[in-house]
């Protein structure tokens, strides 16, 4: 409240102060001195409200400043931050009573209150007010609660906080990092039971979610058990179809700890859900860590790569041996006049050795592989008139002879990357056999290779590649490949630069591009437990143009349950949906759109893992609550301790009453007394002329 009014005077204050109080006399002088007035004291009393009304309306006109002092007191404040993880809710934490606990914090929050100001909060992987417990938070971020309390009550008279936890965290930085930046001491209540109970559980499951189909993958199970020395466990895996494997673990120490490394076959296409499940002994603490799920995603990768080949050449070997490192391609080599329509058509990418060949047919296979990507490598048996009509990328005129080039490597090809030891060795390879003429590029190529003469490098390509009638061309205008095959071995004991430019080309021709006009898919194909699902879906006109015009629905629907409806919402020309959080479990989805008369319908699926990282520990890290504690100048103490926290706030210098003071200056004009005070004056003076006959 306002305790001090005070004026800034000086010495041309005073002087203008009493010109003000001249200039109000003469006025009212003026204005009373031979006014008749039968009662004398009146005029006098009318003569000083005059006066003094002009004197104050005189003085405001330069008035000096007004200083407002205001004193304002902020109590310290006290935050209680629990943890409401569901590791303070395992049975068997010895010295917790969740019911008693709870009655136990509202009661010193009561108490707290009377003295200061309290403000309670609970927290898991979130910070949330209130103390509203629990025990159920599938993660525990201790790190962000104290940073999240740090920026709300910046600024604020904080005395302490008051954490009960058990120390144990699985998300987040290490608190004590956090903790460090406190403004204020910190109270820890040692939660949880730091002795070892008999426990068999899966800690950790280390795999990649991505297997090719036909496959096998492998898996790292961490194995931890605790106060079972001499028991035998049985480690199962198990998939849709039953069990997958089983293996006996013998645990050796009361401590025990083992990583199992196991195989496991990719056999259906699609995400699949493997179980890891260890069988619990006799009178374990919590079975709920047993057990953990993993999704892997299994997709069909294979390609098939067709070599047609007009005659026998080594470089068909080379080409094969590098193609077939990589599992997901599989090779198969066909003369030219013994290829079918069926290997042309189920093929992914075909190899043109020497085709068209000079004396032979081949109109029939050029017609057939129009709209499959072809790499071409024309030599000496090629027809290359009709190898220049049948593509429209190079134009090659050529007598029929053939002459040594060697490969120089451009550095401004952008279509795929080959690592530097790579271009290095490719540089330093002998020469390939090329034909002789003139080459004329038909449209605009990527060039990875080009020819070089002795020592002149020439614009001449020797590989490169294009986009001919929506597919992906590449030329190989040079014959034995299988030469630098065996002279990479030679000189490094090993393939890795040949491997590595046949397998790029490979996959950059054979990459296929997405052509649906409607696509639907998630931002990812696994989320956790409590994570926003989100989705996005694409639409396109026959222009291949992103429009969002109609609605989009889709259904959400889990393998057990109830299903989720949800309408898009647009983004600038697509649609994003935000399906906030869902049950763990398997999902398919449908969405559907009509854009004219046109339907589109898009499908897929996506799993929502269930979080069991509370359960992977059970002891309780108390060190950690005792060196925060003891690093902000508070104090760690345990549940049955509470009451013992008012005493030790008290005691505490640092938690006290802040006064604040607040110092404002303004010109004695805008204060709402004097403007009242003045027109009292005035109201007063008129008030008695006119009872008084005057007016």
């Amino acid at each position: 409240m306002p305790l001090l009014f005070q004026l800034q005077f000086t010495t041309v204050t005073y002087l203008w102060l009493l010109a003000s109080l001249f200039a109000g006399i003469g006025y009212a002088a003026l204005l009373y001195y031979n006014t008749f007035d039968p009662a004398k004291k009146l005029r006098n009393y009318l003569f000083l409200i005059r006066a003094l009304s002009i004197t104050l309306i005189v003085f405001l006109l330069f008035a000096p400043q007004v200083k407002t002092v205001n004193y304002t007191k902020e109590k310290p404040l006290i935050l209680i931050a629990q943890d409401n993880s569901a590791s303070l809710g395992i049975a068997g934490n010895d010295g917790f009573n969740k019911e008693k606990y709870q009655q136990q914090l509202k009661a010193l929050e009561t108490e707290l209150s009377t003295y200061y100001e309290v403000r309670t909060f609970n927290f898991d992987s979130e910070l949330r007010d209130g103390l509203d417990l629990n025990f159920s938070g599938a993660l525990t971020d201790i790190s962000s609660a104290l940073k999240k309390i740090t920026d709300q009550f910046a600024n604020r008279n904080i005395g302490a906080l008051i954490l009960g936890s058990d120390g144990i965290y699985n998300r987040g930085a290490n608190p004590l990092y956090e903790s460090k930046n406190f403004p204020a001491a910190i109270y820890t209540i040692a939660l949880g039971d730091t002795v070892p109970k008999r426990d068999l559980l899966i800690s950790d499951v280390n795999y990649n979610n991505i297997a090719y189909l036909g496959n096998q993958f492998q898996i790292e199970v961490r194995l931890e058990a605790f106060q079972a020395r001499g028991s035998t466990a049985l480690l199962k895996v198990f998939s849709g179809s039953g069990i997958v494997l089983s293996r006996q673990i013998q645990i050796g120490s009361n401590e025990f700890r083992q990583t199992v490394p196991l195989t496991l076959p990719a056999d259906n296409k699609g995400i699949q859900q493997f179980t890891i499940r260890i069988d619990p002994v006799s009178n374990e603490l919590s079975e709920r860590n047993n057990e953990q799920k993993i999704y892997v995603d299994v997709i069909d990768g294979r390609q098939k790569v067709l070599i047609i080949a007009h005659v026998p050449h080594p470089d068909i070997t080379a080409f094969k041996q590098s193609i077939e490192i990589n599992k997901n391609y599989t090779v198969k080599v066909v003369p030219a006049s013994e290829v079918s329509v069926a290997e042309i058509t189920a093929s992914d990418l075909i190899i043109l050795h020497q085709i068209p060949a000079s004396g032979g047919n081949a109109r029939d296979i050029l017609s057939q592989v129009i709209s499959k990507p072809i790499l071409f490598v024309p030599g000496s048996q090629s027809n290359l008139t009709a190898f220049s009509t049948s593509q429209n990328l190079l134009s090659l005129t050529s007598s029929g002879t053939l002459q040594e080039v060697t490969a120089s490597v451009k550095s401004d090809f952008y279509a795929f990357t080959l690592s530097e030891e790579t271009r290095r060795r490719i540089s330093n390879f002998g020469p390939l056999l090329s034909p002789f003429g003139n080459y004329g590029l038909k449209a605009p190529a990527s060039i990875l290779l080009t020819q070089q003469i002795g020592k002149l490098v020439t614009d001449k390509p020797l590989l490169l590649f294009a986009e001919d009638n929506r597919r992906k061309i590449g030329i190989l205008a040079g014959e034995g490949i299988w030469r630098w095959r065996l002279e990479d071995f030679q000189e490094n004991s090993n393939h890795n630069a040949i491997d590595e430019l046949i397998q790029k080309i490979v996959q950059y021709l054979s990459g296929k591009e997405d052509k649906r006009k409607f696509r639907v898919y998630p931002s990812k194909n696994a989320f956790d437990e409590n994570e926003q699902i989100g989705i996005n879906a694409e639409l396109y006109n026959d222009a291949f143009e992103l429009v969002n015009t109609p609605d989009v629905n889709i259904v959400l629907k889990p393998k057990e349950g109830k299903s989720f409806s949800f309408i898009f919402s647009r983004t600038a020309n697509a649609y994003t949906l935000n399906a906030g959080t869902l049950p763990p479990g398997e999902y398919q989805f449908i969405a559907q759109t009509t854009l004219g008369k046109t339907n589109h319908k898009a499908e897929g699926q996506f799993i929502i893992s269930r979080q069991d990282s509370e359960f992977r520990q059970s002891i309780a890290n108390h060190q950690l609550m005792n060196t925060i504690a003891l690093q902000t100048g508070g104090k760690m103490i345990y549940p049955d301790q509470l009451n013992d926290l008012p005493g030790l706030l008290r005691s505490n210098e640092n938690v006290k009453t802040l006064s604040f003071e607040d110092r404002k200056y303004e010109d004695p004009v805008n204060i709402g007394i004097v403007f009242f005070l003045i027109l009292g004056l005035l109201s007063l003076e008129w008030f008695l002329r006119k009872r008084n006959g005057l007016i």
